[in-house]
């Protein structure tokens, strides 16, 4: 099993225009289509991967549509999110698996933990368990909003997206990725109270 891992590249000629829309929300207006595709698809993952639970309890197996299905709501929001936050001018494609600058890469559990996988039948054990990550997420997830349209008035003013808000931002996004992918029980390992992102 392997944990999600963001990769992206840094944005090296951002456009200004798009950047000025990110600073009155255009953007935002922009990414609506993806962004409600992102929610229906994460929905799913979420009542699938219930499902999930039951299988896994009883068989020691995740079955390869349900791993699916959680992995394409994982890429497409990671492609919708890092175009909304500025990795790339060029519009997401409305399609499953296309080359992009920004996904999440992830392999299929082999033989996921029928312990945590009651643990999530049961709700508590594992949101308990998830508790501490939640509680900094939403510190980081915050943080990560206002980084970014910092972001858009540094590219709007010189050009230039600072590195340092990609990767920070980066580092947020893939912290969600890993609590998203553990509580759906894509690998069992607790996850890490870590920033990590992969630079392609």
């Amino acid at each position: 099993m392997s944990k999600p891992t963001l990769v992206y590249r840094h944005a090296e000629q951002p456009g200004r225009g798009l950047a000025t829309a990110g600073i009155f929300l255009i953007k935002a207006l922009m990414a609506l289509p993806h962004l409600i595709i992102v929610g229906v698809l994460q929905n799913l993952a979420w009542a699938v991967g219930y499902v999930g639970y039951w299988i896994v309890a009883f068989t020691g197996k995740m079955p390869t549509g349900i791993f699916q299905l959680i992995e394409i709501s994982m890429r497409w929001s990671a492609r919708s999110y890092g175009w909304l936050i500025g990795y790339t001018d060029a519009y997401p494609p409305f399609e499953i698996a296309p080359e992009y600058p920004v996904d999440v890469q992830v392999t299929a559990p082999e033989n996921p933990s029928k312990g945590w996988a009651v643990a999530g039948l049961l709700f508590v054990p594992k949101g308990l368990a998830a508790l501490p990550h939640l509680f900094v997420l939403a510190f980081l997830d915050v943080a990560a909003v206002f980084a970014v349209w910092f972001g858009y008035i540094a590219t709007a003013f010189t050009g230039s997206f600072p590195v340092g808000i990609q990767d920070f931002v980066a580092g947020v996004l893939g912290y969600n990725y890993r609590l998203w992918g553990w509580v759906l029980g894509l690998y069992d390992e607790y996850p890490e109270f870590t920033l990590k992102a992969t630079l392609a």
